[in-house]
């Protein structure tokens, strides 16, 4: 009977998940299918009734990613966003993993306070914070650099507590053992604790620069210039007043899901045991 009632409920479990994958994906697949029609009106004469062609173009072109880097200079905000991915990435590994390693393996004055005040950090919606830190990159005279762009976002409170809770489990016997040996509290991090945290690091890694390369807000407000200017910034400059390249738009769209979908695929092992690992632990 056991054998019997398990089956309708696998079907049904996993009817379920056919159902949220086909959810995700299927805006993703009209957005690429989109990209490779030949005209903008190609677009809009297949939504009225659902048919094949609503997702799958009748001709094929890529003559618009052409257009994309040649006529646009799409590669330039392209890079930009890279390079302030990356960037963030390293620096935030730095900061955010030495702040989850002091907290989980010191003891301080005040330690319980400023982990909230690190803990609701994430809580706070960023258009409530962005006046003051304009005014704040301003004061420093970093606007419209790339500092301004990634010294802001290095610092994450929900990155900090991945870390903390992550590093809570390695066990203290480790770390004296490397302290009789010698060992700084650098060296101890760097030689012993990062080796054993490929799990949450990637994990870390993977939201810092999935958040930096979806950024548009900040990117607007604190580099306005044309060489500092982003992608997602980039795309949203193809609508104009009287007229909307959508084919571009939907090109520019596709490559922006494209790249962090190329690096989170390879590492979704790692960035799950991260997640669970170290954010659902107490």
């Amino acid at each position: 009977m056991t054998g019997r009632r398990s089956i309708p409920l696998s079907i049904l479990y996993y009817a379920v998940l056919l159902l949220v994958v086909l959810a995700v994906m299927l805006p993703i697949v009209v957005t690429a299918g989109n990209s490779f029609r030949t005209q903008d009106a190609e677009i809009f004469n297949y939504t009225q009734t659902l048919s094949l062609f609503t997702f799958i173009p009748r001709t094929f072109t890529l003559s618009h990613y052409g257009r994309l880097f040649t006529d646009t200079g799409f590669g330039v905000p392209m890079g930009n966003s890279m390079l302030v991915a990356v960037l963030t990435v390293a620096f935030g590994f730095l900061v955010n993993g030495l702040a989850g390693y002091t907290f989980a393996k010191y003891r301080f004055r005040g330690k319980t306070p400023l982990f909230l005040v690190f803990l609701f950090s994430f809580m706070i919606p960023f258009e409530v914070i962005a006046i003051p830190l304009y005014k704040t990159c301003s004061a420093l005279g970093i606007l419209n650099t790339r500092a301004a762009l990634v010294l802001p976002m290095i610092g994450n409170g929900m990155i900090v507590f991945l870390y903390m809770q992550f590093y809570k489990d390695i066990p203290d016997a480790l770390l004296e053992s490397a302290r009789i040996d010698g060992a700084s509290t650098l060296r101890t991090y760097f030689g012993i604790i990062v080796p054993l945290s490929v799990p949450v690091i990637i994990s870390a890694s993977l939201m810092m620069f999935i958040q930096q390369w979806d950024a548009f807000l900040w990117p607007l407000v604190a580099a306005s210039g044309k060489a500092l200017k982003v992608m997602q910034v980039a795309i949203a400059e193809f609508t104009g007043e009287s007229y909307t390249d959508w084919t571009l738009i939907y090109s520019a769209t596709t490559i922006a899901i494209l790249v962090p979908a190329v690096i989170l695929i390879p590492l979704q092992k790692y960035f799950i045991q991260g997640v669970v690992g170290a954010g659902l632990k107490e």
